[in-house]
C-alpha cells in the first residue's frame, strides 16, 4: 500500500472536503450510503471521496457490489 489511508472517518472526510461545504449532517448521510461499519465506527473508502469530489458518486451508485448489510 502507498501510506494513503483507504478508510476514513466522517470527520475525516469532512476536513478534506471542507466543513464548510460537506455539513455533519449530509457526511453521516454519505457514510451510511457508501460507508463501512466496523463495531460502532462509520468509515468511509477513500474511493468515495475521489468519486464524490471528481463528480462521479452515481457511478458508485450504480456499480454492482455486494448488498447492503447492518442497519
Amino acid at each position: 500500500m502507498n501510506g494513503e489511508r483507504r478508510l476514513l472517518t466522517v470527520e475525516e472526510v469532512r476536513r478534506l472536503i471542507g466543513k464548510d461545504r460537506l455539513g455533519r449532517d449530509a457526511a453521516y448521510a454519505l457514510a451510511r450510503q457508501h460507508g463501512v461499519r466496523l463495531g460502532k465506527r462509520l468509515l468511509v473508502p477513500s474511493r468515495v471521496v475521489e468519486a464524490l469530489l471528481e463528480g462521479r458518486l452515481e457511478e458508485l451508485e450504480k456499480a454492482p457490489g455486494p448488498p447492503p448489510r447492518g442497519r
